[in-house]
Formats: structure tokens, C-alpha cells, sequence
């Protein structure tokens, strides 16, 4: 574990390594949105989920009651796909989604958790 520490001293590497870790912040989510929107028009329910979810209307003000809205709105739609309300297939997928992006998080949190204990044991203290 001192290696990692050690290394992570070097601009070189720490660089490469925040460079990873944006990748990591970016490309999982950017193929998940593609392989989504180009699997989720496969079905009748699927295509009825977007027309749904592009006539959902959006407040973008910046208020916690535009905010509470919108939340309540995806709430609303993330209980009509558990329900099946758009079939099995979109279920499915948001099943997956959901399962996916889980995972991201965990990475995510260990990647920049050892960037950050690195930053921590590599602190000179005055």
C-alpha cells in the first residue's frame, strides 16, 4: 500500500491517474446512455417510456419546489416501469440500468477513495 502512496507523489503518475479516473466518470455512462436509448425503442412499451418521458414536463428554474417536482415526476415513472406498465423488456433494461450504474458508484467511490488516502498519507503535517 506504501507503493501506491509512494507513487502517487510522482505529478506524472497522479496525472495519468485523475486522467483514468474522469474516463471512468465519463465513458461508462456515455455507452450505458447509447446501448439505453438504442435498445429501449425495441418494444411497444419502450417507445411509449420516451414519448412519456419527453412530454414530462421539466422545471429548470433552480427552486427545491422545481426540483421536488421533477423528483416526484421520475419517482412516478420509475413506479410505472417496476409495475410493468411498460412491459417486460423496459423493465428488464432499467433493472440493468440500475444495476450498472450501482456498480459505477462503487468503482467510482474506490477510485477516488485511493486518491484520496494517498492524498492523506502523503500530507506533510508542519
Amino acid at each position: 500500500m506504501d507503493a501506491i502512496a509512494h507513487a502517487f507523489l510522482d505529478p506524472t503518475v497522479r496525472g495519468w491517474y485523475l486522467i483514468g479516473c474522469l474516463a471512468l466518470l465519463l465513458l461508462p455512462m456515455m455507452a450505458l446512455a447509447v446501448w439505453f436509448h438504442r435498445g429501449i425503442r425495441h418494444s411497444p412499451g419502450g417507445r411509449a417510456l420516451m414519448q412519456r418521458q419527453r412530454g414530462a414536463r421539466t422545471w429548470a428554474r433552480g427552486t427545491l419546489a422545481d426540483a421536488a417536482y421533477n423528483a416526484g415526476d421520475g419517482a412516478s415513472i420509475m413506479r410505472d416501469i417496476n409495475a410493468g406498465r411498460y412491459g417486460q423488456h423496459a423493465k428488464a433494461m432499467m433493472t440493468r440500468v440500475y444495476w450498472f450504474t450501482g456498480a459505477w458508484v462503487v468503482v467510482n467511490a474506490i477510485a477516488f477513495g485511493i486518491l484520496i488516502w494517498a492524498d492523506e498519507i502523503n500530507r506533510v503535517v508542519d
